[in-house]
């Protein structure tokens, strides 16, 4: 036994090794490489950003690096990470590594190629530093800048004579862009922390007697001719109509995430009143056995804490774990709706809604082939839920 642990051993130096064969080491830890690379602890406000950015940048690149980060920071292992992403592990832990590093600026792509800078990087920092600042507090009667009023104040303060069209690349550059004041609002939840904790320790480790259920809605979604992109003939793309009625209402994508299992099912509702949730939580208690105790995590939306939904709950053997104010992107099962929206929504232009739940339920259960358990597909499949 002695000798097969001394062989595993490989990265400890000689010094190490002899210890080892004396019995001198009290903990093999120590050298041994952690499982798994997480993010550092976000704010509120960096995971409300980074949820923004997953969604909304314009680069791809940056996209899916902010997808990385936050799936990273409810605690979601590489290897699920890199399957929800499609990419490879390494390229995981690089982002997330340089995350903890550097912030929000890793996520930006970087740009190389062409001809050396005329503009130094010490004036590049100062070109930065007077176009963040309020002109107002430089002397200028101005609330705002303009390009070429600022390049004509470089100009006079003689930092550096610039076009105005290449100081909006410089700026551009530097993630300056020109836009409206906006407000921002951090969480007023007292209990923030101990909220967070509980879920990022639901997350981190599964409770030896029960499973972990994170759940949300998606929504509303009405039936249109969605926007998206495919492979089609250059200058050729494919078109949709333009005309159209929203005759057949909205509905929404109720999903429930076993964390540990890896394992997504999802129900369409017409609304997500009390009852709809009560419902839906009703048919994910029938797929595990009454033994297990399920921790659902959710939101603080009203409809989830319904004196119905307490009630049974406390009856089933559920514990409601609610997610901090504000704070919804820790809620996990909130990566998943972004598939669900790029690749069932997106692009799409369905008849009816029963089309629409038949590509959602062949996308959930294609995402699922990997975790197919014969047991849960008979429970599922009693109860009609897509998975």
């Amino acid at each position: 036994m002695r000798i097969q642990l001394v062989l595993r051993l490989v990265t400890i130096d000689r010094k190490r090794l002899a210890d080892v064969e004396l019995g001198r080491i009290p903990d093999l830890e120590v050298w041994m490489r952690p499982p798994s690379v997480f993010v550092r602890e976000l704010l509120p406000e960096e995971g409300n950003r980074l949820k923004r950015l997953s969604r909304r940048a314009v680069s791809e690149a940056k996209r899916e690096r902010a997808l990385i980060v936050w799936a990273s920071a409810t605690r979601m292992p590489v290897a699920q990470i890199a399957t929800l992403v499609g990419t490879d592990e390494s390229h995981v832990r690089k982002v997330v590594h340089a995350f903890n590093e550097r912030g929000f600026a890793s996520l930006d792509p970087e740009q190389r190629g062409g001809r050396p800078r005329r503009i130094t990087d010490e004036q590049r920092a100062r070109i930065v530093a007077v176009a963040g600042a309020r002109p107002d507090t430089l002397g200028v009667p101005s609330t705002r800048w303009s390009l070429k009023r600022l390049a004509r104040y470089l100009r006079e303060q003689q930092i550096v004579e610039v076009s105005p069209a290449h100081l909006g690349r410089i700026l551009a550059g530097a993630g300056l862009s020109f836009q409206r004041t906006r407000t921002w609002k951090a969480s007023p939840d007292p209990n923030y922390e101990t909220k967070a904790a509980r879920v990022i320790a639901l997350y981190r480790q599964a409770p030896a007697d029960g499973v972990v259920i994170s759940f949300d809605q998606m929504g509303p979604i009405s039936l249109r001719p969605h926007a998206g992109s495919g492979w089609a003939q250059r200058k050729r793309p494919e078109r949709q109509r333009a005309t159209f009625n929203r005759r057949h209402g909205t509905r929404y994508v109720f999903g429930a995430y076993d964390v540990h299992a890896d394992r997504l099912r999802t129900r369409l509702k017409a609304r997500r009143r009390g009852s709809d949730n009560l419902a839906f939580m009703r048919q994910i208690r029938a797929c595990y056995p009454k033994r297990l105790r399920i921790y659902w995590i959710q939101d603080n939306l009203s409809a989830n804490w319904t004196p119905d939904i307490r009630a049974f709950a406390e009856a089933n053997n559920i514990e409601l774990v609610a997610t901090p104010t504000y704070a919804s992107y820790l809620n996990r099962v909130e990566c998943h709706f972004l598939p669900i929206s790029e690749f069932v929504v997106k692009n799409s232009d369905y008849l009816d809604w029963d089309a629409f739940n038949y590509a959602l339920a062949r996308h959930i259960t294609d995402r699922n082939r990997a975790h197919r358990d014969q047991r849960l597909i008979d429970l599922e499949r009693r109860h009609q839920i897509a998975a």
